[in-house]
C-alpha cells in the first residue's frame, strides 16, 4: 500500500509522520524515531525489532519502522504519547517485553561509552549517509586497531579515572597525553590516543550528553615526519639476488621494483598477470585484523585511494621470478593434494600447503634476510621508499613517480619525497654556479 493512502486512512498528514530509520546496534536491527522534546531537542527513541541484523530481515525491519512511526505520529497527535522518554506509556509495535524502548544513560562512565561508540563503529552498523552522515566504512582491520586500542589501552585508563562523559576535563587530556609521552610513548600512538578519544567525545556531542568537546581545546604538535632508510642500488641489487627463492621474494621483488604497499603485494594473484602483452594490475590486497585474539586475514578489491588501481609493465626479471613462483605452488598443490589449502588458490603469496603469508611474518622476514644478507636495516614499507629513491636519482619527473606509486594527489608524492629529489637540486646548484663564477683559491694564486 502506498504511503499517502496509509496515511489519509489514519487521517495524518506528511508533515505529521516523524521520521526514522533502522539501525544495527549488537547484531539486532533497531528503530530510531526522531523524537524531540518541549524544547526543540533531539530525545530519539530506540526500539528493538527483535530481529537478527541480516540482509534477509532487513525488509520486515523497515517494514516494522515504517509502522512504527506512523503508530507514535498517530499516538502523538491524539495527545496519548509524550515526548520525553521516561513518559512513554503505549508500546509501537507488537507487545512483548523486547519491544520497549531501550533508554540510553545520559551520563555514563566515559569508559562504558568507548565500548558503545565501538560497537557503533563497527564497519557491519554504520549505515552510510544515515550515521554521523559518513560517507564511507572503515576497514574491519581499523576498526580491529580502535577495539585494541580501546580494549588494552583507554578502557582501563578511564575505568581507573572513574569518570563519567561530562566529567572529562580539558586538563584531565591534557594529563593523559602528557603523562603517555613521559611514559616513552612515541608521539604517533599518542595521536591514535586523541584521534580515538576526540572521535568517541563527538559522539557524546551526537547523543547530546555534552554540548562541547573539551578534547577539541587541545592542540596536536605536528608528529615528526619519519625519515625513512633506504638502499641504494648496489645493495638493492645484492638484496633481490640474495633472497631468490624465499618465501618472501615475491613481496620484496614487487615492493622494489613497483613501490608497491605490503598488503598490495600480499593481495597479488595469477588472475592480475598478462604475460602476453608483458603487464600486470595492482588492484587487490589482504590485510589482517586480529579480533578477539583471532588472526582474520581480509581480502579486498578497494585500495588506498581510487589511484592505487594502477597498471604496470611486466620487467622481464619480475616476470620470470612471478612465472616461477606460481609454476611452484601449482606444483606443490599437486604434491599435497587434500592437504593443500583451497581458500587462497590463485594467490601467488602462499606458503608451501597453500596459506596465505602473515604480513607481520613478511615483516620479521624481511628484516632477518636482510641482516644475513650483511645490509643495513630498513623497514618492508621502506622498500617503496627505495624504488621511490632510484627514480629520482635517474631523473624520473615527480609526475610520473606518483603514479607509479598511485599517489592521489602529486603534493603527497612531493610532501613524502620531496627530501629524495636530488637531481632537480644539482641542476639548481649548477645554475646558481654559472650565475657566481667565481674562481677557486688555489687557481687565483697560481695566476
Amino acid at each position: 500500500m502506498e504511503l499517502t493512502k496509509m496515511l489519509k486512512m489514519v487521517r495524518l498528514t506528511e508533515e505529521e509522520l516523524i521520521s526514522g530509520f533502522v539501525t544495527v546496534k549488537k547484531n539486532t536491527y533497531y528503530i530510531v524515531l526522531n523524537r524531540k522534546d518541549e524544547d526543540g531537542k533531539r530525545r530519539p527513541l530506540w526500539i528493538s525489532t527483535e530481529l537478527e541484523a541480516t540482509e534477509k530481515n532487513r525488509e520486515e525491519a523497515e517494514s516494522k519502522c515504517l509502522s512504527a512511526r506512523i503508530q507514535y505520529s498517530v499516538d502523538l497527535k491524539n495527545g496519548v504519547a509524550e515526548t520525553t522518554p521516561t513518559k512513554r506509556k503505549k508500546s509501537v509495535v507488537p507487545k512483548k517485553s523486547a519491544d520497549k524502548p531501550v533508554e540510553q544513560p545520559r551520563n555514563p562512565l566515559f569508559a562504558d561509552l568507548l565500548n558503545e561508540w565501538l560497537s557503533f563503529r563497527h564497519p557491519d552498523n554504520i549505515v552510510v549517509g544515515e550515521d554521523f552522515n559518513f560517507d564511507k566504512k572503515i576497514k574491519l582491520n581499523t576498526w580491529a586497531g580502535y577495539a585494541d586500542n580501546i580494549k588494552h589501552n583507554l578502557h582501563p585508563t578511564f575505568m581507573a579515572y572513574g569518570c563519567t562523559v561530562q566529567e572529562i576535563t580539558v586538563e584531565m587530556l591534557k594529563g593523559l597525553y602528557a603523562s603517555r609521552l613521559k611514559s616513552g610513548l612515541k608521539k604517533s600512538s599518542v595521536a591514535k590516543d586523541y584521534t580515538l578519544v576526540n572521535q568517541v567525545l563527538n559522539y557524546a556531542i551526537s547523543r547530546e550528553m555534552i554540548s562541547v568537546n573539551p578534547n577539541s581545546a587541545i592542540t596536536l604538535h605536528k608528529i615528526e615526519k619519519y625519515n625513512a632508510a633506504t638502499l641504494n642500488a648496489e645493495q638493492m641489487q645484492y638484496y633481490l639476488e640474495f633472497i631468490q627463492g624465499d618465501v618472501i621474494e615475491i613481496p620484496v621483488l614487487l615492493g622494489g621494483f613497483y613501490g608497491m604497499r605490503r598488503s598490495e603485494c600480499l593481495g597479488t594473484r595469477e588472475s592480475q598477470f598478462d604475460f602476453g602483452h608483458g603487464f600486470f594490475r595492482a588492484n587487490h590486497t589482504v590485510t589482517k585484523a586480529v579480533i578477539d585474539g583471532k588472526k582474520l586475514f581480509i581480502p579486498s578489491d578497494k585500495l588506498k585511494t581510487d589511484l592505487s588501481n594502477r597498471t604496470y609493465p611486466l620487467i622481464p626479471y619480475v616476470e620470470e621470478r612471478v612465472k616461477t613462483k606460481i609454476a611452484e605452488n601449482k606444483e606443490l598443490r599437486k604434491l599435497c593434494g587434500s592437504s593443500y589449502g583451497k581458500e587462497w588458490l590463485g594467490y601467488i603469496c602462499v606458503h608451501q600447503l597453500g596459506e596465505i603469508i602473515d604480513p607481520d611474518y613478511i615483516t620479521g622476514r624481511h628484516t632477518d634476510l636482510l641482516k644475513k644478507a650483511g645490509l643495513p636495516h630498513i623497514r618492508f614499507h621502506d622498500l617503496r621508499h627505495s624504488c621511490v629513491g632510484l627514480m629520482m636519482a635517474n631523473g624520473v619527473a615527480i609526475e610520473r613517480i606518483r603514479d607509479w606509486v598511485g599517489h592521489s594527489d602529486i603534493r603527497t608524492t612531493v610532501n613524502t619525497y620531496g627530501h629524495l629529489e636530488y637531481q632537480s637540486k644539482k641542476e639548481t646548484a649548477a645554475a646558481i654556479q654559472s650565475s657566481l663564477p667565481l674562481k677557486i683559491v688555489g687557481a687565483m694564486q697560481s695566476t
